[in-house]
């Protein structure tokens, strides 16, 4: 049934794109079209934000050396996703090979670089759709300051089987990739979003709990620490989809409360949990497992984890430890984690 319905979804997407082309300006191709309807489920679903759709591709006598159609460039300089597109116009689904998708990935790696390191600004006509991104990541420097997260995104309209590498550092900063392909597209259309799931024991890390016994049949809390590495490290793989819940956004280090948990973590990292709040968050499932010689209970696993007070915290703690290479391991911040389904808690 799902295959069906999938090949539907399928369907339904090459005709919306014939469509457009229909009364779309000349010029426009399916290729970038089907960027444009990839993006906006993207957008919906709280995985990127003011995008714009452009393209960008440079060709030598080697072949096509970048690629490049789309990106965005988050307000706050924080994040930069690029979006790199394959596209066919089969009547059924194509499944894209690893080389291919390897080698598409690289195409935008190499713009990133190529435009980082101030070179591609100088190429490049002042009309082109990509000049105002290439000239911004060359030139301003807010850029080097406050950039710490390149998502790469395939898009496809193809079935992606094989895994792809999950991150990189190119030029010195992280590099996240990831695979859009029809599967993701269509659980996008059917579930709005796709939640975040975090493995905190097959990562390492440690995260005791104790469960409120308080009787309640619409939701359960649980009251739990995590090291700051495990924090830092889940905003540096999300970023904002951590916080989509979250009204506030995280204003570098200009204001009162995010200096103070900086000057904390660099001067105090003992008192950290007594100086702050720590974050409140939500799950749709958690996975509870017993710590070793008895010491209570640990957070093992959580489906659609998100941030619903304490973005602040959570970003300084990760800056902090990005932007001033400090050692944080002896930060570990107080987290109210509440799931609202009971029959959705296991214990391991």
């Amino acid at each position: 049934m799902e295959n069906k319905e999938l090949q539907k979804f399928y369907i339904d997407l090459h005709e919306e794109i014939n469509a457009s082309l229909i009364t779309e300006e000349e010029g426009t191709n399916p290729e970038q079209v089907f960027t444009e309807l990839a993006l906006s489920f993207l957008s919906e679903a709280g995985e990127t934000e003011n995008y714009r759709v452009c393209f960008d591709e440079k060709i030598s006598k080697r072949g096509i050396e970048h690629k490049i159609n789309g990106y965005s460039l988050y307000e706050n300089y924080e994040t930069l996703d690029l979006f790199v597109t394959i596209y066919n116009g089969d009547s059924t689904i194509q499944s894209v090979t690893k080389g291919d998708a390897d080698k598409t990935i690289e195409r935008a790696v190499k713009f990133f670089r190529n435009s980082i390191y101030k070179d591609y600004v100088n190429e490049i006509e002042e009309s082109s759709e990509i000049f105002d991104l290439a000239q911004t990541l060359a030139n301003v420097p807010e850029v080097k300051e406050y950039l710490t997260r390149v998502n790469i995104f395939l898009i496809t309209n193809g079935e992606v089987k094989s895994d792809v590498k999950i991150s990189d550092t190119i030029a010195g900063y992280t590099v996240f990739y990831r695979t859009i392909d029809i599967n993701y597209l269509f659980n996008l259309s059917d579930k709005s979003r796709v939640p975040i799931e975090i493995n905190f024991e097959l990562s390492g890390y440690k995260v005791p709990c104790i469960v409120n016994e308080t009787e309640n049949s619409d939701y359960q809390s649980w009251l739990a620490i995590i090291p700051g590495l495990a924090l830092a490290d889940i905003y540096e793989q999300y970023g904002a989809r951590l916080l989509e819940q979250n009204v506030r956004s995280f204003l570098q280090f200009t204001g009162k409360i995010n200096k103070g948990i900086r000057n904390t973590i660099l001067k105090e990292q003992h008192m950290f949990m007594a100086f702050n709040n720590g974050i409140a968050a939500t799950a749709e499932e958690v996975t509870i497992t017993d710590l070793p010689n008895n010491q209570g209970k640990a957070i093992a696993q959580v489906k659609d984890f998100q941030i619903v007070n304490g973005g602040q915290t959570t970003a300084s703690v990760y800056h902090t430890w990005k932007k001033d290479k400090v050692d944080i391991s002896n930060v570990f911040v107080p987290v109210k984690l509440t799931i609202v389904k009971i029959e959705k808690i296991f214990l391991k």
